[in-house]
């Protein structure tokens, strides 16, 4: 069975979401990132730091507002396309990327609450895909809903 580390600062949705996709993995929520080197994956949230094999989630599509607060720098620069990036923390390698797109009247803390749900859903995903070494191809993932309105879009029946 494979051992995950989820290494935290404060509490987040996210861990929830991550417990229920992982359940065939042993999970164990840490606040310190100290001897995570027992573990298959390492997923760190809250911006913390880890040694070994870490992902994170960063609330831009990076390299673009690599900050602290990449929602407001992202809505103060006037930019209509953010998103989120999951990476490797020790090689910085991107691992996945989805966009979001910024509305003339959204302001930073709604885009933020709209990236950390997306977080929720993507970076689960991601982490399973991970652990099983299976490829993904995010456009079915996120679009498993589809209403059909897309006008033929290879992720439904429609």
């Amino acid at each position: 069975m494979k051992k995950i580390a989820i290494v935290y600062s404060k509490y987040s949705p996210v861990i929830d979401a991550l417990k229920y996709n992982l359940s065939d993995c042993t999970v164990d929520c840490l606040t310190s990132a100290d001897k995570t080197e027992k573990y298959d994956l390492i997923i760190c949230l809250n911006n913390t730091k880890s040694e070994g094999n870490a992902i994170s989630c960063h609330h831009s599509l990076l390299p673009a507002f690599n900050c602290d607060e990449p929602e407001k720098e992202a809505v103060l620069s006037g930019v209509k396309v953010t998103g989120i990036t999951v990476y490797y923390q020790n090689t910085g390698k991107i691992i996945a990327q989805y966009p979001v797109f910024i509305k003339n009247d959204t302001h930073y803390d709604n885009l933020k609450q709209e990236l950390t749900y997306l977080e929720q859903t993507l970076l689960p995903i991601v982490a399973e895909k991970i652990i099983k070494n299976e490829p993904f191809e995010l456009s079915k993932i996120i679009n498993k809903n589809c209403n059909g309105a897309c006008g033929g879009c290879s992720s439904c029946s429609h």
